[in-house]
């Protein structure tokens, strides 16, 4: 049974006080009461992050100020495994608080204790449990600033959970259970967000940049700790597809380096003119379309390719593919459906897709 006192504040305690609290319980929750030791609310870390962002709050200010005062309870007496589950399961939560008559929290039920067992015996039949997902979590995301001047690109906020934590998410119920983050800038910050957090089998390597090294230049100081295939995935796409198929299809035709990539439509708000070689107009294409193939930011690599890359130095994902190419590296695609996927990564696409993605 977890401790009461891991997730239980009052609701006249500070912001920071919370942030603590969520911290050391690892649940990215935490319970809130009144002074007469009633449920008052509750108050995720999710919570924090967007009133922060949108309505500029402080971490100086007062619980009661952010909390959530529809929190989803049970009653003692009516417990039931059936029921929990689907409470867990239709409301996104991760912590359910049993409470008595006089409305007090006398107990409280982790999402990760009821769906413990089911996971293990489903990740232990994927093919990913033995692949490395490296996230590029280094960059400034200067696309999205001004976001980024407060949280480091990984942990811009979607419902309650981080970028990065949605990357990790999605990979994990695939049974993948090792991550390497490459950081640099805002790198403490990072490192403070996870510490002490309840991963369930979940591993983080940090690697260190000490200066700014692209979009794959990093990559090369996992040489020696990587062996084989694994994945590499920009921290601000987040896919929803079949990982087992990309590994099959990359390990199937033996590729070096295979590219996750999608159609994408664009679409010119202009009327194109065809002229001739006297400059008289042919004919007018009006708001043409055009069809591309683009790359996703998700990769699949063979531990070879860290050899072609510098040591120390800037380079980018294109650099180092348009170097696999000259080294004869077989270099495959892996088609998506856009569904599949969500690039977060600029200030607009954020605004329209945070909702979406938090549903």
């Amino acid at each position: 049974m977890p401790n009461l006192k891991k997730f239980l504040i009052n609701k006249d305690r500070k912001i920071k006080d919370a942030l603590k609290l969520i911290d050391k319980n690892g649940e990215k929750t935490c319970l809130v009461y009144d002074k007469n030791k009633k449920l008052f609310g509750s108050l995720t870390d999710g919570d924090i992050r967007r009133k922060i962002l949108r309505k500029g709050k402080s971490i100086n200010e007062r619980i009661y100020k952010f909390c959530n005062r529809k929190t989803i309870f049970i009653k003692e007496g009516k417990i039931n495994k059936k029921k929990i589950k689907q409470i867990f399961l239709s409301k996104k939560i991760e912590i359910l608080p049993l409470i008595n008559r006089n409305e007090r929290i006398t107990k409280i039920i982790l999402k990760s204790d009821i769906f413990k067992r089911v996971q293990r015996k489903k990740f232990n039949k994927s093919i990913l449990s033995k692949i490395k997902v490296v996230v590029m979590a280094g960059g400034k995301g200067q696309r999205l600033d001004p976001i980024t001047r407060i949280f480091p690109k990984p942990l811009v906020p979607i419902k309650d959970k981080t970028a990065i934590e949605n990357i990790i998410d999605s990979f994990f119920k695939f049974g993948v259970r090792k991550f390497f983050f490459v950081v640099n800038y805002k790198a403490d910050l990072i490192k403070a967000y996870f510490k002490n957090k309840n991963f369930m089998g979940k591993k983080i390597v940090y690697i260190n940049e000490s200066k700014p090294l692209g979009t794959a230049g990093g990559l090369e100081k996992l040489r020696g700790k990587i062996k084989g295939n694994f994945v590499v995935t920009n921290c601000d796409v987040i896919f929803d597809f079949n990982f087992n198929e990309l590994i099959k299809t990359h390990v199937n035709k033996k590729n070096d380096l295979t590219l996750v990539t999608s159609n994408q439509t664009s679409i010119l708000p202009y009327g194109v003119c065809k002229i001739n070689s006297q400059n008289e107009l042919i004919k007018i294409h009006e708001k043409p379309k055009y069809k591309h193939l683009i790359t996703t930011g998700l990769y699949i690599l063979n531990s070879s390719i860290l050899k072609l890359i510098p040591k120390n130095k800037l380079l980018d994902m294109n650099q180092l593919i348009e170097i696999s190419k000259i080294n004869k590296k077989k270099i495959g695609i892996f088609k998506i459906k856009q569904k599949n996927w969500q690039d977060i990564g600029q200030l607009q696409e954020y605004k329209k897709k945070v909702n979406l993605l938090s549903v």
